[in-house]
């Protein structure tokens, strides 16, 4: 085992620690999303589909992910299990962001540096340390397969089956191999020599990841057409897509000062030599703006690759700052300076990373929300259909195991529009025979409205009668009440 082994892994163990920890402060999971995984994890340890949802249609994906919380669900429980085995995939990103960044600076200590750092980029660690998602294994890999590309020519195995593991894992692999597109067409313009190999093998890699990727969600493509690129989200979704958060939001949640310090070290590096990592994390910086600008991939997920990129550019940075000093008056403090940069970088990272997380601490669901969700499962019928908020649609399912009417997974849904906007006119709409209307045409017989989200208007009316006392409020609608058009 070479040295260096041993203190990244002490890094892992410490950000492992510190997960866990961030973790265990609540028995829950921090986002709706996680409990959507975490039913597929639970099909799969039950002997079940993971592609067959009984509250539900069909769930078209990667099981891979759920796979190893099914397996790990043989030897504790479930819920333990979604805290510990996505923290451990997370904390793993130390190892491929540090031998990345060796490379990049020949400095064994800038590398840890560098290393911890991106392991607490603010949209990185919040948006993962109390998620059961498969991003925290998807990042890792991403990396991974980035530095087996340094050395692909030499180890093309290493590379080709790391990069296969990424495809068949997640779409974020998409990302990479047209990364790895552009990474060629700057290779050329560069004039690098010597291409013919990487250019073979990255030509395969994208034309695979398509394919691919077209082999598994065939059913999608076929079904959704050209909306499918924008994962047949509403229109009222897509519109607000950026809605949530602000310029400055996106830089602290990226890491202001790797940010800025990242940028300049591709402004002073790319295209002004022939180093082939500076050019494939431009070239994974360049495609990920692109797609996020097109709304082609999830705003969190985006944000955690720039992140983690200009985490790693870093290091470049604080190697071409070293190189200017020591050719300054100050030389003699050079070392110094570098390091009390490499302080700051922490600090501000993570102030914002703490603030992150918690706010997805505050807003995760309570224990009172979850006794009134499994109270709604032991007091209504198993065929009863749920109205509440598109984000909290995983909850119902999870924790009621009841149909909702409307979630967050929109795949092989036709009218995914109307579906939508009718899940946001029972919220608002001021008229009560509106909301019996929208109950019938679902065949609904509840409304859930979370604690954070305004009441109804047609609360406690005669058809509408409030079953929960909590601070969530369900309402259960009267099966006498229905609509009759008089002609």
């Amino acid at each position: 085992m070479r040295r260096w082994w041993l203190p990244v892994s002490g890094i892992f163990l410490v950000v492992l620690a510190v997960r866990l920890y961030l973790a265990f402060q609540s028995p829950f999971l921090s986002s709706d999303e996680s409990y959507f995984h975490l039913r597929v994890s639970d099909a799969i340890s039950n002997g079940h589909s993971p592609w067959a949802d009984p509250l539900g249609g069909p769930r078209l994906l990667s099981p891979i992910f759920h796979a190893f919380l099914a397996f790990t669900a043989l030897f504790m429980p479930l819920d333990v299990a979604a805290k510990i085995i996505p923290n451990v995939f997370a904390s793993l990103l130390v190892f491929p962001v540090f031998l990345i960044s060796l490379h990049l600076s020949r400095n064994r200590n800038l590398s840890l540096a560098t290393a911890l750092l991106a392991s607490i980029v603010p949209a990185w660690i919040g948006n993962t340390f109390n998620h059961a998602v498969p991003l925290t294994l998807v990042v890792p890999l991403f990396f991974a397969v980035v530095y087996a590309w340094l050395n692909v020519v030499k180890k093309p195995l290493l590379f080709l089956g790391l990069f296969t593991a990424l495809v068949f894992l997640h779409p974020l692999s998409l990302v990479l191999a047209l990364s790895l597109a552009v990474y060629l067409a700057f290779c050329k313009i560069e004039g690098v020599k010597g291409l013919l190999a990487e250019a073979e093998l990255g030509l395969f890699s994208v034309f695979f990841a398509l394919w691919a990727q077209f082999l598994m969600y065939k059913r999608i493509v076929v079904f959704h057409g050209v909306d499918v690129i924008w994962r047949n989200l509403p229109s009222g979704l897509l519109s607000t897509y950026f809605s949530g958060i602000t310029i400055l939001g996106a830089i602290l949640q990226i890491g202001a000062y790797p940010l800025a310090e990242g940028v300049y070290a591709l402004y002073k590096t790319a295209f002004r030599g022939q180093d082939k990592i500076i050019s494939l994390l431009l070239s994974v910086t360049s495609v990920t703006v692109f797609m996020l600008y097109l709304k082609l991939i999830e705003l969190s997920a985006g944000l955690m690759i720039l992140g983690v990129t200009l985490s790693v550019l870093f290091s470049k940075w604080s190697i071409l700052s070293y190189e200017f000093l020591i050719k300054t008056k100050i030389s003699r403090y050079a070392s110094v300076v570098m390091w009390v940069s490499v302080v700051l970088a922490l600090i501000t990272t993570a102030i914002p990373a703490a603030m992150l997380i918690d706010g997805r601490l505050d807003s995760t669901i309570s224990a009172d929300e979850v006794a009134a969700l499994r109270w709604l499962s032991k007091s209504s019928s198993p065929e009863a259909v749920v109205f509440a908020p598109v984000e909290y649609g995983h909850y119902i399912s999870f924790f009621a195991n009841r149909r909702p009417v409307v979630d967050d997974y929109f795949f092989l849904e036709r009218e995914v529009n109307e579906l939508f906007s009718d899940g946001e006119r029972v919220l608002r709409t001021a008229f009560v025979t509106e909301a019996v209307e929208l109950f019938d045409k679902y065949g609904a017989s509840y409304l859930v409205v979370p604690p954070k989200v305004k009441d109804v208007s047609y609360a406690d009316s005669k058809c509408f009668k409030r079953v929960w006392p909590g601070s969530i409020r369900i309402y259960e609608k009267d099966s006498a009440c229905v609509v009759r058009v008089v002609g």
